[in-house]
């Protein structure tokens, strides 16, 4: 079979699966399930889809805890708000609560293969696979390539001109997906395929149709969602028979070489690092803008960040990463789908139920976080030891994030680099509101921004 025929017949498969996958029975019995809305299932999931950062919190100061919500397709889910009830979830038996399936609508594009989308037991030694190159000191060695790149970046703003800095963050985080993982150097082959992945990762919620009903890809506009994951395939492919014949592979440090180093197969390959792509790109790109917006609305804050970027690790620098995530997460919720009826929260749920850490809603609950729970004080991560199991933007347990501590050097790496390059200001001075984007939770207007003046050229 020829590489474009391979690249469609994969992500048609892949199409298939995920259809089949969401279609999970539910016990006739629902038992004693946690109170909810009495609202329609379509109205419940246009919240839920389009407002969760709102929704969630508004149901559990409704009705608690423990929600249920109805919601279509995976549903019904049930919230989570407790901190304790979350580590039940994270500690539970990957068995019984399977992330895999909850992750399901991401098979087209992350593939079989995956770590977001294996459950046990062939999800421990996925993740044991992919973890070598996430290694502090590996990602350590890379920070100089990220640091230059945030830099070029920056300067090349215009002064004085409105920059949407999320359109911005989407590119530079490309660009260090593309050098730094990928390990492309060739100028030419870097923006072929980062334009080929951008384009995979733009997916609308219409788009997401195509994953639930595989026929519509052979119709527009659905057809085009298809054409572009084929395309990037193809792209991915041709890297990795590329890297493979590299007499230097073992030499290099980008995650591709690193990753083939034990892995014959290049569909899992290309699965894991379609993984890094979802995982890792569009979330550090959201992290970072919702960083600035931030910043350049605490003047103080901002000042205290400067007297230490040029400190390789800085502890004030950290203590930002974290706040911004805590206030402003760019994920509002994990989910895992029960095998088994379990006990939660005083409730029998039963198997085929999705559970859902509320993520926004544990992080700015005041009975954790103090009355200033939704203000932006990086200095409470200075004062005492956070609540636990109330700070989970990567998730937790065995299903953390393997790349958190990729994404928190890389955010803090960019976030100095930006700041020697150029002086910000935000063209809005109030905060700014969020907006559902794919699976994230974005600034509403792009965290517009205007460069004061550029440093040290």
């Amino acid at each position: 079979m020829s590489s474009a025929g391979r690249d469609s017949a994969n992500a048609n498969e892949r199409l298939m699966t995920s259809a089949s996958i969401s279609n999970v029975s539910i016990a006739e019995s629902m038992d004693r399930m946690p109170p909810g809305p009495s609202d329609t299932v379509l109205w419940q999931t246009i919240r839920f889809r389009r407002g969760r950062q709102h929704y969630l919190p508004e149901m559990h100061d409704r009705y608690g805890d423990v929600v249920t919500l109805r919601v279509v397709p995976g549903g019904p889910f049930v919230i989570l708000r407790n901190p304790e009830h979350i580590k039940e979830v994270f500690r539970g038996a990957p068995e019984i609560f399977h992330a895999g399936e909850g992750n399901s609508l991401l098979v087209p594009i992350v593939g079989r293969h995956s770590v977001l989308t294996l459950d046990a037991p062939e999800h421990k030694p996925a993740r044991k696979r992919m973890m070598p190159p996430f290694h502090h000191e590996r990602i350590a060695a890379l920070t100089s390539t990220m640091r230059e790149i945030a830099e070029q970046e920056a300067r090349s703003w215009p002064i004085g001109t409105s920059v949407r800095l999320l359109d911005r963050a989407y590119a530079l985080t490309l660009d260090i997906m593309v050098r730094v993982v990928f390990g492309v150097d060739d100028l030419q082959r870097a923006a072929q395929l980062s334009r080929a992945l951008r384009q995979v990762s733009d997916i609308g919620l219409s788009d997401i149709l195509v994953w639930i009903r595989p026929e519509l890809g052979k119709v527009w506009p659905w057809r085009n969602v298809v054409r572009n994951l084929e395309h990037a395939d193809e792209l991915i492919y041709a890297e990795i028979a590329r890297r493979r014949k590299d007499p230097e592979r073992s030499l290099r440090t980008d995650v591709l070489s690193m990753l083939l180093e034990d892995e014959p197969n290049d569909e899992v390959v290309r699965d894991e690092v379609m993984t890094l792509l979802v995982a890792g790109h569009e979330t550090t790109a959201v992290a970072l803008a919702w960083l600035f917006e931030r910043l350049l609305r605490h003047p103080d804050v901002l000042a205290r960040v400067r007297e230490g970027i040029d400190q390789p690790k800085d502890a004030y620098r950290t203590a930002v990463f974290k706040e911004a995530l805590r206030v402003r997460p760019v994920i509002h919720n994990v989910a895992r789908r029960l095998t088994e009826p379990i006990e939660l929260g005083g409730y029998r749920l039963p198997a085929g139920v999705a559970v859902l850490p509320s993520v926004g809603a544990v992080q700015s609950d005041p009975r954790l976080w103090g009355a200033d729970a939704k203000e932006f004080r990086p200095e409470r991560w200075l004062e005492g030891t956070p609540p636990q199991n109330a700070w989970i933007p990567f998730g937790g347990g065995v299903r953390r994030c393997l790349g958190a501590m990729f994404a928190q050097i890389e955010v803090e790496t960019v976030l100095a680099g930006v700041l020697r390059a150029v002086e910000l200001k935000a063209v809005d001075p109030g905060d700014e509101g969020s907006a559902m984007n794919h699976i994230t939770m974005i600034p509403k207007r792009g965290a517009r921004v205007s460069v004061v003046r550029r440093l040290g050229s």
